[in-house]
């Protein structure tokens, strides 16, 4: 089991920096995906600080449980908060999937951090 929350960890972290570094910078795809969203530049540079600071806490999770699954619990939160804004501008449920997907996942590493506290 710790390998597989290592592993997926690692993933997430690796998904959730990069998504990161492009909203941070405001690249061309944060650029068309705030208009898309109909959300402003700085609340994009925001939520790439939080995904950049949550791929952080999953790296340091695999050496402190405690902040791995916090990390993972506030990525969960921006995957919610990201369905509800595909759905606020008319979105499908498909656009919004990889929001549910991903959620499901770092829900997968706070139950597995979980397990690992509690021995």
């Amino acid at each position: 089991m710790q390998v597989a929350i290592v592993v997926v960890s690692i993933a997430l972290a690796v998904l959730f920096g990069v998504a990161g570094f492009v909203n941070i910078l405001y690249l061309e795809k944060a650029r068309r995906e705030s208009e898309h969203l109909q959300i402003s530049s700085r609340l994009s540079r925001f939520v790439g600080v939080c995904q950049l600071t949550g791929a952080i806490g999953l790296i340091a999770g695999m050496f402190w449980p405690v902040l791995g699954a916090a990390a993972a619990v506030g990525l969960m939160s921006l995957m919610v908060g990201a369905v509800a804004i595909h759905r606020r501008v008319g979105d499908s449920a498909r656009a919004a999937l990889p929001a549910v997907v991903v959620c499901g996942v770092a829900g997968f590493v706070v139950a597995g951090q979980l397990i690992l506290l509690v021995g």
